[in-house]
């Protein structure tokens, strides 16, 4: 049900997520229960169990719409060339960055150090398959650059370092450091116009 867009599944959708974003300030999302998710949202476990099928799924949803609105505006900025493209990677990475960063105590569960394996691995390929559509519709690709070697990659190396960075308590770069940072790692034909 998460293609299901009746303003009615959409709310549901968004208490939860909102109610997931509560819970995992003080629980890890490894034992974080259906029931505890349906009753912070104020819904039942079915209408939990229509949209995702666990705790952990709903933890990849929320991050997939970050992913999904950055690989839209990005490969917008890119296909009508009304930024550089080193700025359009430096915006797409300052929205994710920022995202994260504002829910620091939410995602050091999900990406930092104590993250559960299986749900870095899950939130890197849905990171993965966002960016394999962006590159597929680069110019700029060198014939060589196989779209998804290239998205796992950028998707492996940037939460990587993001979790590492939330994990580091404090911080030892702010957010925008972080990005400028990351733009640096990135292939240079992602950069070049």
């Amino acid at each position: 049900m998460i293609g299901n867009t009746d303003p009615r599944a959409v709310r549901t959708r968004q208490k939860l997520v909102a109610a997931f974003h509560e819970e995992i300030r003080d629980c890890d999302p490894g034992v974080m229960s259906v029931s505890a998710l349906a009753r912070a949202a104020g819904v039942n476990r079915t209408s939990f169990y229509q949209h995702f099928a666990s705790p952990e799924d709903l933890a990849i949803h929320a991050l997939s719409d970050l992913f999904d609105v950055v690989r839209n505006a990005d490969i917008a900025m890119r296909s009508q060339h009304s930024v550089p493209a080193a700025e359009a990677s430096r915006r797409a990475l300052h929205e994710i960055v920022s995202f994260v960063h504002q829910r620091r105590e939410s995602y050091v569960r999900l990406l930092g150090p104590g993250a559960a394996p299986q749900l870095v691995r899950a939130v890197s390929e849905a990171f993965t398959e966002r960016t394999v559509q962006a590159l597929e519709q680069m110019d700029s690709r060198p014939a060589g650059a196989d779209p998804r070697v290239t998205a796992q990659f950028l998707a492996g190396g940037v939460l990587g370092v993001i979790g590492a960075w939330l994990g580091a308590q404090p911080g030892p770069w702010s957010a925008n450091q972080l990005v400028e940072m990351l733009v640096q790692c990135l292939p240079g034909w992602l950069n070049a116009d």
